[in-house]
């Protein structure tokens, strides 16, 4: 069986095709022109081609003679790229693969569309987990395309027959990201991207000022490791999720019949504390360890009950075990995966 892989150089993509490999698919990889990614694919030994998601045609003769479509390939929120950017590569390009899925000389097998739980919305100041049938309200452009890419696979499914299946990830992480995460650098720049271009803070605009206070303060630090709790401390939860059961739960879900036309949560084991993830950064690592007190909460997570039922999804790698990871890779021991 031949499969396309979209967005393979990323961070699930190379280690999905390994595995798949493994288990006899025939890989086609799509790749962007000039991705400085791209070798750490030319070595996994499958086809590749280069194209620009944004290009209808290109994207459209990436699908001839292929049975499943794993459509990984996204556009993120990153330095001056416009929003139309997004809009071109997340959500044109979905219809344009679905397209060329029609009109190839092969009837398509699966469409597996990787989406996101920010389409519910998480960034919320109270505790939620979200279920599948949650109200989906991005606040985000990002987070906009991949929910109506969303409905253009659903509506493909309902005017034509094609068996899609979405699959909602959360924060993925491979080995070689894990000990750098937790910085002041790191919680500045999803606080620097919320405030970016006049947006109304998720946090309320009322906390500004504090907020910027706090990490104006904190950036004085740059190797700390921040355990951050809000003002009542209640620690922040930390939803990640280790490639490894990315790849497990994706798998799973391209080859369950149950899977045709449904959506999963596709998330890691339940969210935690950024106070206990922090201290496991801290102790690995040897960075500081800072307390501290935001104006606001964040953590709220999804619920995978949903695929663990209906799929069997048990994911395996919680915080303490990518760590581990982690330290094996900068050890330069072998490891079961292919770091971003």
């Amino acid at each position: 069986m031949k499969a396309l892989i979209t967005g393979i150089s990323g961070r699930v993509g190379p280690n999905l095709a390994q595995e798949m490999k493994r288990r006899g698919y025939e890989i086609r990889g799509l790749v962007m022109p000039k991705d400085p990614q791209a070798g750490k694919v030319a070595r996994l030994g499958v086809e590749i081609l280069e194209a620009d998601l944004a290009d209808a045609d290109s994207a459209r003769a990436a699908v001839d003679g292929i049975d499943v479509i794993i459509h990984q390939g996204a556009q993120i929120p990153q330095g001056k790229d416009p929003a139309e950017r997004m809009l071109d590569v997340n959500t044109r390009a979905t219809m344009s693969l679905l397209e060329g899925a029609l009109a190839s000389g092969e009837p398509l097998k699966r469409f597996l569309f990787a989406s996101t739980y920010q389409t519910y919305n998480p960034f919320v100041t109270r505790q939620v987990s979200f279920a599948e049938d949650s109200p989906q309200r991005p606040i985000d452009i990002y987070a906009l395309t991949k929910l109506l890419s969303e409905e253009i696979c659903l509506g493909y499914m309902r005017e034509y027959g094609l068996p899609v299946t979405i699959l909602r990830y959360s924060s993925i992480k491979a080995a070689n990201e894990v000990l750098g995460m937790l910085h002041p650098a790191w919680l500045n720049y999803f606080i620097d991207m919320t405030l970016s271009k006049n947006r109304i803070p998720w946090f309320g605009a009322e906390h500004i000022e504090k907020t910027k206070a706090i990490m104006s303060e904190l950036l004085e630090t740059p190797d700390a490791v921040c355990g951050v709790s809000d003002r009542d401390g209640e620690p922040w939860l930390l939803v990640v999720q280790d490639v490894r059961d990315t790849v497990a739960g994706t798998i799973l879900a391209l080859e369950s019949e149950a899977a045709v036309g449904e959506a999963f949560n596709m998330t890691g084991p339940p969210p935690i504390p950024y106070t206990d993830a922090a201290r496991a950064l801290a102790d690995a690592t040897g960075r500081p360890y800072r307390e501290v007190t935001m104006p606001f909460w964040r953590g709220a997570g999804a619920s995978t009950e949903k695929a663990r039922v209906m799929l069997g999804y048990n994911p395996q790698y919680s915080f303490d075990k990518m760590v581990e990871t982690a330290l094996a890779y900068e050890r330069g021991e072998p490891i079961n995966q292919i770091p971003n």
